[in-house]
């Protein structure tokens, strides 16, 4: 009986101002819950009485611990943190990550990582990958490839916009050594890595195998070529710093 009053008088209100107040009689929206019923009368409550503060505005944005919400949700921590537990977990080629504004405390999505796959590349032969540049001009690539003998290479360089810088490499137990050729184009400098005495591979694959070369063109496409003797699959994967 005590809920069905409650509901009707919400009713009867909402009806009369076209606002609900739960714990406040001077909702500053359509709907404002004053959790610590502390909120004055007639006045905007104070930024301290907005703390236990729940509203959705009549633009449909949302507040907590703030009573005149200016995005889609918007939150005053009070200084506290926000948790969020039992979310999904998954693994793509391309991830976004949320990151906070210092000044208005927005929340917006930047790239991540992304991955690129260049399929059977044959020796001597080339393939470019294109990345979305605008959100990651610069970071970590890792590039890697394997053959059918369960071994596998990879790479390490840092990039700048158009500078490529080789970190390392390695394929199995064959530490990489590279060499690089300056750009007379534009693009960055070229690097070329060669495996010495790589065990060689029932798929044909011989000590040259793994051996290929690396340049970016622009700031967001870049030319692997294939100097080993077989064909190979090659991953990209760019890493946001």
């Amino acid at each position: 009986m005590k809920n069905l009053f409650i509901i009707l008088c919400l009713s009867v209100y909402s009806l009369s101002y076209g606002q609900i107040g739960i714990n406040t009689a001077n909702p500053q929206g359509s709907f404002h819950v004053d959790g610590g019923k502390d909120n004055p009368a007639l006045e905007v409550p104070t930024s301290v009485q907005q703390k236990n503060d729940f509203i959705i505005t009549s633009s449909g944005n949302v507040g907590i611990g703030n009573s005149a919400p200016q995005r889609k949700l918007d939150i005053d921590a009070n200084g506290s943190s926000l948790r969020i537990t039992n979310l999904s977990s998954q693994s793509q080629t391309n991830n976004d990550i949320l990151v906070k504004g210092n000044e208005q405390g927005d929340v917006t999505r930047i790239k991540y990582s992304y991955s690129a796959t260049v399929e059977s590349i044959k020796p001597g032969e080339s393939a470019s990958v294109i990345i979305p540049s605008n959100n990651i001009q610069s970071g970590i690539l890792m590039v890697k490839s394997k053959n059918s003998c369960k071994r596998s290479m990879i790479s390490s360089y840092i990039f700048s916009n158009m500078t490529l810088a080789y970190v390392n490499s390695v394929a199995r137990d064959k530490v990489g050594s590279a060499t690089i050729f300056l750009s007379s184009n534009g693009s960055s400098a070229r690097w070329s890595v060669k495996f010495n005495n790589v065990t060689g591979c029932d798929d044909g694959g011989n000590g040259t195998q793994f051996d290929y070369s690396i340049v970016a063109n622009t700031t967001n496409s870049y030319t692997i070529t294939n100097n080993g003797n077989v064909a190979k699959t090659y991953i990209l994967t760019f890493f946001k710093l």
